[in-house]
């Protein structure tokens, strides 16, 4: 293996680290029916898909990374959405836009990894 590629593959285990790191926070914000914790781990979820958005050799993980930004996005939207409804439970507006995107961001870390290495869920 070439020092390139060793780099390379050491970001991508630290990147798909990060993701599922966030994966697990916004899952338990999720299981928690937490609101505020879902929306707080989403803010900082955004510069965690910008990262790895700007990193050289992550080309195979480029469609997993736009749909857990686009996923992020259209949760977002949402959130804000319920907020301003005032719902009294707002979790269950979001809830499914929740699990796609943790989805999505599980997706994402197996791409990282190359695919075929165990991911929790």
């Amino acid at each position: 293996m070439t020092m390139a590629t060793a780099d390379t593959a050491s970001q991508a285990r630290q990147a798909a680290a990060k993701v599922q790191t966030m994966h697990d926070q916004l899952q338990s914000a999720l299981e928690a029916e937490d609101f505020a914790g879902i929306s707080d781990r989403l803010d900082q979820l955004r510069p965690v898909l910008d990262s790895i958005a700007g990193q050289p050799g992550f080309d195979s993980s480029m469609d997993e990374l736009r749909e857990a930004k686009l996923a992020s996005a259209e949760l977002d939207a949402k959130i804000e959405e319920a907020e301003m409804a005032m719902l009294s439970n707002p979790i269950e507006m979001i809830t499914g836009l929740v699990q796609g995107l943790l989805k999505t961001l599980l997706g994402l870390v197996g791409s990282l990894l190359g695919g075929g290495l165990p991911v929790r869920t």
